[in-house]
């Protein structure tokens, strides 16, 4: 559907029957969580009864210009950025003109941008803004930093070295994160994603993201482009608006697919073959031609507390839902954010009303549905739209290093934050939870609860997810005396192995009697308990 003016009256009331239509619908705003299973967000656009009853009163009477003020189009508006002020960015990076072919496939495309500021700053808000729309699939940014004898120009002149020595890409130079998180080095804050959807954002008081200083350091852009059929243009940019307060609390943006992932209800072992899927350390296996149905679950054990400010779920055109949940170290699940429909050209970031602080020891359980099926309306209309036909549901869908439009991803975006005041007095690593594993024989009581019987000790784990090795070296160990109530269970289709010797990873609940385990493995070791 085109664009429909709301900023004069002209504007609105040549287009109210359209308008009438996609609100009666529920369909403008855009908004997809559904709210009976899902946490407030601040963010959201829906009108309420009154305001629909309002606007629809009005189109039904004719939308009568009386009582209906003359509108100036004010700075803000006029402006390409978003600020409610009308205020410019403090910082803008800006890239050279892009010229993009007709059709055909675009590999991704990255630049990098000097960081010219004279201290490391914090960021009070932030934009990227595509310079066209309609060929800007996805852009991810973050700040990294090069060795002191490297530039953005010789970078690419090394890469350009590495492939004509049949090299992989960063043997002789890589970009570096910049800013990582300091309790999971794992972890890097994208300082921005840009998806259909995606508009200014603005943080809490208190709150703010870090942009390093110095003469090494750069803003990375990795830009997916998709064609049109037209030869087109694009110069993307990125604004930053600052603050000169310090923060209490310094936020990260970063995919969270799992350090644990369920596929259709198999757990990926660390160390299965093949491509390992953008984003994740697993090769997820393709999507099946006409499948209806295809599921990921991602599962990540909370080591230390985590506050969460931000959803953004990101898929391509086969994803059909998301599930944001927590199972708690006491055992109980909380939904965080439920997508029942989710949208590829709608792709939102969903801000929680009020932040939400969960304790180390949780999970957090991410789960992504798939539908590569002649009924999913998006295949139907990319393809139309594709001469080589890559998006129909004919074809094997893969989730590659670097996606197309035609691929997949899973790549659920978190956006959390750590307390810089328990940073500095060491109160956070004081509350730090353990991972581990152990082996033993896979039981449900009447009541449905799960449990070890006849566990061994619990082992130090070095990583939540399981190795064809580790299995190996698990099985080895002898039956002990040990029962280990489990938690977390439900992803992990454990009704199949009732009975069984199983190996079992997760993270060690320490608060009652008895040590609990909240799940993030769990694998079948194919014998019966005796």
């Amino acid at each position: 559907m085109p664009s429909i003016p709301l900023d004069t009256y002209e504007g609105a009331a040549s287009h109210a029957r359209a308008i009438r239509e996609q609100l009666v619908a529920r369909q403008m705003p855009p908004w997809y969580a559904d709210p009976e299973h899902s946490l407030p967000f601040r963010n959201d656009p829906r009108l309420s009864a009154a305001e629909l009853n309002t606007v629809i009163t009005w189109i039904d009477a004719g939308a009568p210009r009386i009582g209906f003020p003359p509108v100036a189009v004010t700075k803000a508006a006029a402006s390409d950025w978003s600020d409610p002020h009308g205020r410019a960015p403090d910082v803008v990076f800006s890239l050279p003109a892009m010229q993009l072919p007709a059709n055909g496939e675009i590999p991704y495309v990255r630049r990098l941008l000097k960081v010219n500021v004279p201290h490391n700053s914090w960021i009070s808000a932030i934009q990227a803004l595509p310079g066209n729309p309609a060929v800007v699939h996805h852009m991810g940014i973050a700040e990294v930093s090069l060795a002191p004898s490297v530039t953005a120009g010789s970078l690419g002149q090394l890469n350009d070295v590495e492939r004509r020595l049949g090299m992989p890409e960063g043997t002789l130079a890589r970009p570096r994160p910049s800013v990582l998180d300091p309790f999971d080095p794992a972890l890097y804050d994208m300082l921005a994603a840009y998806t259909p959807g995606s508009t200014y954002e603005r943080y809490a008081a208190g709150s703010a993201k870090l942009l390093k200083a110095g003469p090494d350091q750069y803003i990375s852009f990795n830009i997916h482009y998709t064609t049109t059929g037209q030869p087109a243009e694009d110069q993307s940019r990125l604004g930053l608006w600052l603050t000169a307060k310090p923060p209490v609390r310094q936020l990260f943006r970063a995919p969270m697919p799992g350090k644990t992932i369920i596929a259709n209800g198999r757990e990926l072992l660390s160390d299965d073959p093949g491509t390992r899927a953008e984003g994740t350390q697993f090769a997820i296996p393709p999507i099946p031609a006409f499948a209806d149905h295809f599921e990921l679950v991602g599962v990540t054990a909370l080591l230390r507390p985590m506050t969460i400010y931000a959803l953004q779920p990101h898929a391509h055109l086969r994803g059909r839902s998301f599930r944001y949940a927590v199972v708690y170290p006491d055992g109980h699940e909380q939904v965080l954010l439920d997508v029942p429909q989710y949208d590829f050209h709608w792709q939102l970031t969903y801000q929680l009303r009020d932040s939400l602080t969960l304790p180390a020891g949780s999970t957090l359980v991410i789960t992504g549905r798939y539908d590569n099926s002649t009924h999913n309306a998006h295949l139907a209309g990319a393809a139309a739209l594709d001469p080589l036909r890559r998006c129909g549901p004919d074809k094997l869908v893969r989730f590659r290093e670097q996606n197309q439009t035609w691929d997949e991803m899973f790549s659920p975006i978190v956006e959390y934050a750590v307390d810089l005041r328990s940073q500095a007095t060491g109160a956070h690593a004081r509350a730090a939870a353990q991972l581990v594993a152990t082996a033993g024989c896979l039981t449900q009581s009447a009541s449905g609860t799960w449990s070890l019987q006849h566990a061994h000790g619990l082992e130090p784990a070095a990583s939540q997810s399981t190795s064809h090795a580790e299995t190996a070296s698990l099985l080895m160990r002898q039956p002990g005396s040990l029962a280990i109530p489990l938690i977390g269970v439900g992803p992990f289709n454990a009704s199949q192995w009732r009975g069984q010797r199983v190996i079992a990873k997760g993270v060690v609940i320490r608060d009652a009697q008895e040590p609990r385990l909240n799940l993030t493995s769990l694998q079948s070791a194919g014998a019966r308990c005796p």
